[in-house]
């Protein structure tokens, strides 16, 4: 994915993110395939039907990704059902999955046991400096204190996504104008889409470790493709032409 700005395309933080080895990722995947035959065994031991059987092999290459995009659907439902929820609109019509309505409940749960002054929502940042875009969530006075905040409904929370808000915040704070204040706070708001249960996650340590980190993906990420990406003078850079940009 790709943000333009001033007729400017830069990558996303999650697709510049996109290439760091995954190899947990490596074993949901071959769970999920097991997981698809067991449920389906007795069509393979089908004796009369051979082709049962190799139907249920073929959907378990598949089944990976089929529970991805159920997950993404849900998250994505819950994260707009949020937005709306700020914005004082009815987050009901966003709710099509037992998944999503899960994520917003905790959501809310979490919500109701805080002091939360929801600042800015869905924001956009783009880093002229480095070469990347992206959107998070929200800016919250939270309990007093003002954070940049993600909101994640994934199975867990990873390292990636502590490289992600550092990248945000970076972003964000080289775009304020003179006189406006930076954000220092990052957190994590974790809501299980299956147990319900909301956890609220400060990221304190190493903010200047993991900014440091990102910037060098980006780096990498400029450097390792022939980027097709309109009007950006880092691409051109990685390609050996001389540019004003610097990395």
């Amino acid at each position: 994915m790709a943000y333009e700005r001033n007729g400017i395309e830069y990558p996303s933080v999650t697709t510049i993110l996109g290439i760091l080895d995954k190899p947990a990722l490596i074993g949901w995947a071959s769970n999920c395939a097991v997981d698809y035959i067991q449920e389906n065994i007795e069509a393979i031991k089908d004796p009369l039907d051979v082709h049962r059987g190799e139907q249920v092999l073929e959907q378990a290459r598949k089944a990976y990704a089929n529970k991805r995009d159920d997950a993404a659907s849900s998250g994505t439902q819950a994260h707009h059902a949020i937005e709306a929820y700020i914005h004082g609109l009815n987050p009901e019509e966003y709710l099509n999955t037992e998944q999503s309505k899960i994520a917003f409940q905790a959501f809310k749960s979490w919500e109701e046991k805080n002091h939360v002054e929801w600042l800015q929502t869905e924001c956009e940042v783009v880093s002229e400096n480095r070469g990347y875009a992206g959107r998070f969530d929200a800016i919250a006075k939270i309990n007093g204190h003002v954070y940049l905040v993600d909101f994640k409904t994934s199975k867990g929370v990873w390292d990636e996504m502590r490289y992600q808000i550092c990248a945000y915040r970076q972003a964000y704070n080289e775009m304020l104008e003179e006189g406006q204040e930076p954000i220092e706070n990052l957190a994590i708001l974790h809501l299980d889409k299956e147990t319900g249960e909301p956890t609220f996650i400060p990221v304190e340590k190493d903010i200047r470790r993991m900014t440091d980190a990102f910037n060098f993906l980006t780096v990498a990420y400029y450097l390792l493709k022939n980027r097709r990406l309109k009007n950006n003078p880092f691409v051109a850079r990685a390609k050996g032409e001389p540019q004003k940009a610097e990395f």
